[in-house]
């Protein structure tokens, strides 16, 4: 896991959060920020993952057009 996983994965964290708070304090704003939060939070986890896989296959493709 990287640091943008990790980051990722906090910022959903906060979202879960944001969200509850907003339910017990009964403010849709908040609740709705929460959601935003988390999708982003999944976003960013989606992309981390996305370039791990592209850095990670990235030397194989330069050795394979190289032989």
């Amino acid at each position: 896991m990287n640091a943008d996983r990790v980051q990722a994965h906090l910022r959903t964290v906060r979202g879960w959060a944001l969200e509850n708070w907003g339910r017990m304090t009964r403010d849709p704003w908040l609740t709705l920020a929460g959601r935003r939060e988390q999708q982003m939070g999944r976003f960013e986890a989606s992309l981390a993952q996305s370039r791990e896989i592209a850095e990670s296959s990235f030397p194989l493709r330069v050795r394979a057009r190289r032989s």
